[in-house]
């Protein structure tokens, strides 16, 4: 094995190994589903200039002037399916164009040669781990099964070059980079390694540089509840209500009064409302807590499950700290996949303020007890 391919091997295994510490994942919210894309740019293989001088050198020729195109355009069209926030399986159909060389050889003779038709389909497993809100890197390791059809032609006598065409499996690996537009749309740039059959004009391997857009379908998410009214917490410290005679209890705390914007620190005004939920909950019996975190529709998928996670355990580990018992607390983020907004709310906002401003109710934790009252004599 080449040692370019133990470097990509090596590479995706840790990936493999960081993706699950960087990206807690909420087994009730993962991303799913398909997607679909284009990509186009420049392929770049080496002509085998020395096996090639080699082969002619037997035959009686010595080479006098050589040239080779070892450039041309290159495009795949893919289609991949999501298993989760951090892998998904893709497959493609790719075009590596064309390559060629001319020889003019001593004594007096030509050679010409080509490989043609470099195309077939591959099959890959990639990696993503997120960067920034909207920006992410990803690797890919997979095979493909490529064709390669060499074509020879000139005035040598011996030489032993004649035409053929071989298709095999091969190796594939790259690296890259993808920038959400919006939920649906993405664009990526990418390297890609494609290895192919053995030849008597190219090198191992070919490479490729592309640009791409990417587009996704619906992703399969757990069923939202019916709209209920929300609850506005009180951020200033307030005299204690009477405690329900029943529970369960609901309270929903603004994702505003606790954090900063596209923060999971917990500040003063959101310390205070929680002080007041402690003090609600001192007089019941509670069997089990559940503390969710919800983001808005803002940004990628990928990083608001990881925010709205790390805004459950931060309420989570608050409530923990105030004596409530860890064991009977749960914690889980859902993104945005339980709007209190309705779809075709907050659009054509006129800027990015008044949209976030728009779906502020979005923007929440909610904190479900269940248990009796012990307040009840």
């Amino acid at each position: 094995m080449h040692s370019s391919s133990l470097i990509a091997i090596k590479t995706f295994r840790y990936l493999s190994l960081a993706l699950p510490l960087a990206l807690p994942i909420s087994a009730s919210a993962q991303e799913s589903g398909g997607y679909i894309g284009f990509s186009a740019g420049r392929a770049f293989a080496d002509i085998d200039s020395s096996g090639l001088a080699a082969s002619l050198q037997a035959g009686g020729y010595r080479i006098g002037q050589f040239s080779s195109e070892q450039r041309d355009s290159t495009f795949k069209v893919l289609g991949g399916y999501r298993l989760n926030p951090n892998f998904a399986l893709e497959g493609s159909y790719f075009d590596l164009g064309d390559f060629d060389f001319d020889a003019t050889l001593l004594p007096a003779a030509t050679q010409h040669g080509e490989v043609s038709g470099l195309k077939g389909f591959a099959v890959d497993l990639v990696g993503t781990l997120p960067l920034r809100e909207k920006l992410s890197a990803f690797a890919r390791l997979g095979v493909n099964n490529g064709k390669v059809a060499q074509d020879f032609s000139g005035t040598t006598i011996g030489t032993g070059f004649a035409g053929r065409s071989d298709r095999g499996w091969n190796e594939k690996y790259g690296i890259g980079l993808q920038y959400a537009i919006n939920e649906a749309l993405s664009v990526r740039a990418e390297m890609e390694r494609y290895g192919i059959e053995d030849n008597r004009v190219l090198r191992d391997n070919i490479d490729t540089f592309t640009l791409g857009v990417v587009y996704s379908f619906g992703t399969r998410k757990p069923a939202a509840p019916a709209e209920r009214p929300v609850a506005a917490a009180t951020p200033a410290p307030a005299p204690a209500p009477e405690p329900a005679a029943t529970l369960p209890m609901e309270v929903t705390l603004s994702a505003s009064t606790l954090f900063d914007f596209d923060k999971s620190d917990l500040k003063a005004e959101g310390l205070q409302a929680l002080d007041k939920l402690v003090q609600d909950m001192r007089n019941l019996d509670y069997e089990f807590v559940l503390v969710t975190g919800h983001t808005d529709r803002i940004g990628a998928r990928d990083y608001n499950i990881n925010l709205s996670q790390r805004r459950a355990d931060a309420v989570k580990n608050y409530l923990v700290s105030a004596g409530i018992p860890a064991a009977r607390i749960t914690s889980r983020g859902v993104n945005s996949d339980e709007p209190v907004t309705r779809p075709e709310q907050c659009r054509n906002t006129g800027s990015a303020q008044a949209q976030i401003a728009c779906l502020q109710p979005d923007r929440r934790v909610v904190v479900l007890v269940t248990g009796t009252n012990d307040s009840e004599n």
